[in-house]
């Protein structure tokens, strides 16, 4: 073919490609060897995801001012032990979005993307590894995950419409609805959560509500449900401390609670351990009744993180997640263990990986 033609051709397929400067293709690749044990049972396995999820994206802006951008994000997860897609197969399961970014008055996106309570969780997670994390325990592999959890949805949503504001004295808001779309369905929910983070020298502090209102496939005390979120990290020269408390009230049950302190301490210039431990505290008595679906926990964790270079990390944690009253839970991920059939079984994970960012 005509170069000139295929030229005019690839032009005309890829109407963009004359901004293609302000587009950037980037990505995260993270593989962890596993093992978890419970008292019956114990598996080894190759995962994906431990420092942090695997996925490729695009993100690009567009200038429309001085002041206003056009932008938008594309970003899918995958498995690095299979090669295949994450989030149930979606090709853009981690987000989708597009909307407006202003300097002076904020930033709006609109598709499927974390939530502030993704966002507010993670940021004061000591440990922040799926396997490794004492939140992800306490909030997000619970059946009934919270609002505010760094692993699972609804910390991630479709259908949102979030806004993020400027920094007013080192406050920042973000706020987000997210439409249900599912009418007629077993799970048809609305949600509403609002984040305030103040930042000051070393210190950072939140606050966060979150509700949700509408019809789950769990049982009915989950079709309405209001959630707080207390935080707190304080840097000091030898260690970053951290705090945080949730309180969830649920329609027709009694309300649940959880909590966690953690540390993340430098190990020479290119090392980190942390440390964490918490409690959820369903608001059931122990030992009533077996079936009860968000009984009690506790958590404690180990990590460690030595940096190779800017974009390639070694890491390493051990967690032990304790199921008591009714509880039978086990630790994410999905290559581990099934959940325990027995009561007061302790679940422990221990793993190594490598992450490289792209």
């Amino acid at each position: 073919m005509d170069k000139r033609l295929a030229g005019i051709a690839v032009a005309g397929f890829f109407p963009l490609a004359a901004s293609a400067a302000s587009v950037t293709l980037y990505g995260v690749a993270d593989s962890f060897i596993g093992y978890f044990s419970n008292s019956d049972k114990s598996v080894t396995s190759l995962n994906s995801g431990g420092l942090a999820g695997s996925r490729w994206g695009m993100r690009g802006t567009e200038d429309l001012s001085a002041d206003l951008k056009a932008a938008f994000v594309l970003e899918g997860g995958y498995n690095m032990d299979t090669g295949t897609n994450a989030q149930g197969g979606r090709l853009f399961g981690r987000r989708a979005t597009v909307g407006m970014r202003s300097n002076t008055y904020g930033e709006i996106a609109l598709g499927r993307q974390p939530t502030p309570g993704y966002d507010f969780a993670a940021i004061f997670d000591p440990v922040l590894m799926a396997p490794g994390s004492v939140a992800a325990s306490l909030t997000g592999e619970s059946s009934n995950p919270w609002m505010f959890n760094p692993l699972n949805d609804p910390a991630r949503a479709d259908n949102a419409v979030r806004y993020n504001s400027p920094s007013f004295g080192g406050v920042t808001v973000s706020a987000a609805h997210v439409f249900s779309e599912n009418a007629g369905t077993p799970v048809n929910r609305n949600y509403d959560i609002v984040t305030f983070l103040y930042t000051a020298n070393k210190l950072n502090a939140g606050y966060g509500f979150a509700r949700a209102t509408g019809t789950t496939n769990l049982t009915p005390d989950t079709s309405r449900q209001l959630e707080h979120a207390f935080a707190a990290s304080y840097e000091t020269p030898w260690a970053t401390l951290y705090v945080n408390y949730q309180l969830r009230y649920r329609l027709g049950a009694a309300h649940d609670s959880a909590w966690q302190v953690g540390t993340t301490i430098p190990v020479g210039a290119a090392g980190n351990l942390k440390l964490a431990y918490g409690m959820r505290d369903s608001g059931v008595t122990n030992g009533l009744p077996d079936n009860t679906p968000t009984a009690d926990v506790a958590a404690w964790a180990i990590g460690y993180t030595y940096d190779l270079s800017k974009r390639t990390t070694l890491y390493a944690f051990f967690k032990r997640l304790e199921n008591r009253g009714s509880s039978k839970q086990t630790i994410y991920p999905p290559g581990g263990l099934a959940a325990p059939t027995q009561l007061h079984e302790n679940v422990n994970a221990l793993g190594a990986g490598i992450y490289h960012r792209f």
